[in-house]
């Protein structure tokens, strides 16, 4: 049964949309959340009986409209509720990533004064206790676990305890209205100190009201949350859209337990990000690569078969193994998903195509959107019914144009206020007719498909003057099976260089095959007869693109890159300029000689 979405229109702010799904179907599941014997559910009435009681402790705390509140916690079910009770009263919430520093918290809680925040316990607290010593405007921490030896905290419970006000509740709902600041969501920083982005409820319910147009929801939908809440595409796609359409959510325990929550909580629907697709494509494809040949044709004639049937008919006999096939390969990889899931959201960053048709192919429809935080965060979606592939589908209740120099634009209800106290910046990110400049490179085909090429700071300009796109042939790249990740240097050169961080599992398996001598991973990428491998395979992949887009030489190393080291943002960017500054001195040899 799919659920009627046409209540969105009407409401005037985030809490309102919520609540109506306790009139309509309180007693239906709005969260799961993990036990030791497995997911239980919270109702719609329990979710929103808790929402109320801590709105109310806030208004007996003193929390005023406007208020800043942070909110530093995993995802789980009182994220949910914190946030909602936040937005109810009418302050803002503005929520931080659990990797950040304690100088990172400081620096997000003194920019934009907030005067509270919640967190759960452990070293998020400690983090948050060291950071609050520069914040003098933070009088209240509150917390899901008692603190030890700190008598600055309070406990959730503690503000939950009495009576609901009913009362003051409903006056400061009445008083909000699509032009009421909401949040702020600060951005991940990948060149400089992140800026606070401004969203209002109206920014947020504009987005949710171009959903319908895209895909259609079910009551019986679930999610799993696992991805950072405290991005605009989680807390969109993950939370509000969830508890807005009645639908529920079940919550990963950990990053690391993602696997086997798929399982257990058997989502229909999951939210993710490329980097994360490209890894489990990786490590599927390194898997049967182990296998011997006999036990890998019925796996490779799988994908053939599937990826023939979604541009043609089969014929009978072809229909009949693939349908044989389904069952034997197709069945258990969607079994990993939790055996429902039927359909794949990946947004944050470019998909390649040869990602996303690796997941078609098994059965797992995946619609790319693209959006950024300044516009909350949706800008455009492949529509279910017409998705793609290499683009990022038509443009979602907003407008969009290509400037002159190949920069996507975009205006609407969806986007942005401004920066928070950054006038300046503002300006820049906004012209005086409302055009967001979302510093993407693209272009619109003819039926209005937006392709993204680069990042507009990111495009590297050589010492020939030829634009040359990294993304795009990083994507590339990373599509083949021995390449994990990949980064694209060559700006004010002669010719491109390349960072590599190879797939372990897929090149174990060539060494094998190759007859190698058995050598650890280190060895092994410093290998010449490996580095001459990867360079084969990237001239190969990379034979279509003119001469000035061909990589010349490559740096192997044998670490990935991650969000702890610093070289990734918290949904998995590349920090392009981090990464020189690592590797400058190994970069830099590539062009010695030159």
């Amino acid at each position: 049964m799919n659920v009627d979405t046409s209540g969105i229109q009407r409401v005037s702010s985030l809490p309102e949309a919520l609540f109506a799904n306790g009139d309509h179907g309180s007693s239906r599941p709005a969260q799961w959340y993990r036990r030791e014997d497995g997911y239980v559910p919270v109702t719609y009435a329990q979710l929103i009986s808790r929402v109320r009681h801590i709105a109310s402790g806030l208004i007996r705390a003193g929390i005023q409209p406007g208020d800043r509140i942070g909110l530093l916690m995993e995802n789980r079910p009182e994220w949910a509720a914190i946030d909602y009770a936040i937005l109810s009263i009418g302050a803002v919430t503005v929520p931080l990533y659990c990797n950040y520093r304690p100088q990172d918290i400081a620096y997000v809680l003194k920019d934009c004064g907030a005067v509270a925040i919640f967190t759960s316990g452990g070293q998020l607290l400690r983090h948050l206790l060291q950071a609050s010593r520069e914040c003098p405007e933070l009088h209240r921490i509150y917390c899901l676990e008692q603190a030890t030896g700190s008598g600055s905290t309070e406990l959730l419970t503690s503000l939950e305890a009495g009576e609901i006000e009913t009362t003051a509740i409903e006056q400061r709902l009445a008083s909000l209205t699509r032009q009421t600041l909401a949040t702020l969501v600060y951005t991940s920083g990948t060149t400089a100190n992140p800026k606070g982005v401004m969203l209002t409820h109206g920014n947020i319910l504009t987005n949710l009201e171009a959903v319908p147009d895209v895909l259609q929801l079910r009551t019986d939908d679930r999610m799993l949350s696992f991805l950072p809440l405290a991005h605009a595409l989680e807390r969109m796609g993950g939370h509000f859209l969830v508890y807005s359409f009645g639908i529920s959510v079940a919550f990963a325990e950990r990053p690391d337990t993602v696997a086997k929550n798929l399982v257990e909580a058997e989502p229909t629907i999951l939210i993710s990000v490329p980097r994360m697709l490209e890894v489990v494509r990786s490590r599927m494809l390194a898997q049967v690569a182990k296998q011997p040949a006999i036990q890998r044709q019925p796996f490779n004639r799988y994908l053939r078969l599937s990826e023939r049937r979604r541009h043609a008919k089969l014929n009978l006999f072809d229909n009949l193994i693939f349908r044989l096939l389904d069952g034997l390969v197709g069945g258990k990889v969607r079994a990993r998903f939790g055996g429902h899931l039927r359909l794949l959201v990946s947004g944050g960053a470019p998909l390649s195509i040869e990602v996303g048709e690796f997941f078609e192919n098994l059965g797992l429809p995946v619609i790319e959107g693209y959006g950024l935080t300044e516009s909350a965060p949706l800008l455009t979606v492949n529509p279910l019914h017409d998705r793609r592939p290499g683009s990022v589908g038509k443009a979602a209740g907003v407008e969009l144009r290509i400037a002159e120099d190949g920069e996507i634009l975009a205006r609407g209800n969806n986007i942005m206020p401004g920066y928070w106290k950054l006038p300046e910046a503002t300006a820049e990110a906004l012209d005086a007719d409302g055009w967001l400049h979302t510093g993407d490179i693209g272009e619109l085909d003819a039926d209005d498909y937006l392709r993204i090429t680069d990042r507009k700071k990111d495009l590297i300009v050589n010492s020939g003057g030829e634009n040359i796109a990294p993304q795009r042939i990083e994507a590339m790249l990373v599509g083949d099976p021995m390449i994990d990740q990949a980064v694209i240097f060559g700006d004010k050169r002669p010719y491109l260089i390349a960072l590599i961080v190879p797939n372990r599992e897929s090149c174990a398996v060539w060494a094998k095959e190759s007859g190698l001598p058995d050598t650890d991973w280190e060895h092994l990428c410093r290998a010449e007869i490996f580095r001459k491998q990867i360079q084969s395979r990237i001239n190969g992949i990379l034979k279509p693109l003119n001469p000035f887009e061909q990589i010349r030489r490559i740096l192997i190393v044998d670490q990935p890159m991650t969000i702890e080291d610093g070289l990734l943002t918290p949904t998995l960017k590349v920090k392009r300029r981090k990464v020189y500054e690592k590797f400058a001195a190994q970069l830099e040899q590539l062009y010695a000689g030159s």
